[in-house]
C-alpha cells in the first residue's frame, strides 16, 4: 500500500491468524501485525513491524477510485507459490458475485495463495483486491474494488486518531508506470508485493 510498511491484504487471509509475518520478492521475512480488518468488505491492513524492515521510496503504483471499463486489460501479482507469479486478464462485469457492488468480476486464472494480490489496470493503477475465484467456473475471479482501501484507511485513521504514524498515510493517486510496457511496470511494482504468512 505504501512504502513505509502498511500493506492491504483480505480480511480472509489474516481473520484467524495468531501471528503474521510477510515476505518479500528476495526471500527475507518481516514480523507484521494487523491493524485494521473488516469482513464485511473483506479488507485488512497490515503493518510491519520489524526493526530489520527499511521503508522503500513511495509507491509507483496509484489506487483508483473510478469504474473501470468492461472489457479493461488487468493484471495482478502475487504469491499462489513461493515465488512471485504474473497473472492478466481483463474486467468480465463492474460487480461481483450475486451483483455484489463492492466487488467486480475479472477474467484471470487465479490459484490458492493469490488473495490480497492487487488488480492493476494498463496504467498501473490498482482497482482492486482479488478475494475469491467461482471453483465452478475456470478464469473467473472477484476482486474488493479499490475505493474500498481508501475507506478503510479513513476507518483507521478515525479508530486511531491519536496515532501520528497514521496521519502520514496517503495513497497515492498518481501512477508513475502510465506508458510503460508491462515488463517494466511489473519490474517497478515487485518490490511492494509481499507474501502474508499466517499461523
Amino acid at each position: 500500500m505504501d512504502g513505509k510498511g502498511y500493506l492491504v491484504t483480505n480480511n480472509h487471509v489474516v481473520a484467524e491468524a495468531q501471528n503474521v509475518a510477510v515476505q518479500n520478492i528476495d526471500g527475507k521475512e518481516f514480523i507484521a501485525r494487523v491493524v485494521y480488518s473488516n469482513a464485511e468488505t473483506d479488507i485488512a491492513i497490515v503493518k510491519i513491524d520489524d526493526p530489520d524492515f527499511k521503508p522503500l521510496p513511495g509507491t509507483p503504483y496509484s489506487f483508483t477510485k473510478k469504474t473501470s471499463d468492461l472489457a479493461e486489460p488487468i493484471f495482478t501479482l502475487g504469491y499462489p507459490r513461493e515465488e512471485i507469479v504474473y497473472g492478466q486478464g481483463y474486467l468480465s462485469s463492474k460487480t461481483g458475485y450475486n451483483g455484489d457492488t463492492m466487488s467486480c468480476q475479472i477474467d484471470i486464472r487465479a490459484d490458492r495463495g493469490n488473495s490480497g494480490s492487487p488488480v492493476l489496470n494498463s496504467d498501473g493503477e490498482v482497482i482492486g483486491i482479488l478475494n475469491a475465484r467461482q471453483k465452478d467456473a475456470e478464469g473467473v475471479a472477484f476482486a474488493v474494488q479499490s475505493r474500498s482501501i481508501f475507506n478503510a484507511l479513513n476507518d483507521l485513521k478515525v479508530k486511531k486518531g491519536g496515532d501520528a504514524a497514521l496521519k502520514d498515510i496517503k495513497l497515492n493517486t498518481r501512477s508513475s508506470l502510465t506508458g510503460l510496457k508491462r515488463p517494466q511496470q511489473t519490474k517497478k511494482i515487485e518490490d511492494y508485493i509481499y507474501m502474508v504468512k499466517v499461523n
